[in-house]
């Protein structure tokens, strides 16, 4: 029965450590406003290219 807590208790452990780990590191992204540069300066850049490179078969 010991055996079973203290694993649990280490499993507990461990799933907090990354928890907190995984929190610390989220919440920098949201105050430095990381997700917003990531999407302008990556994920535009490549849907700008995809967009351009379609074969257009009428004109605006």
């Amino acid at each position: 029965m010991k055996k079973v807590l203290l694993v649990c208790l280490k499993l507990l452990k461990k799933l907090t450590l990354i928890a907190l780990i995984t929190f610390v590191l989220t919440f920098t992204l949201y105050i430095t406003n990381g997700e917003n540069k990531l999407i302008y300066y990556v994920v535009r850049p490549l849907l700008n290219k995809h967009y351009d490179s379609q074969v257009r078969d009428r004109k605006i």
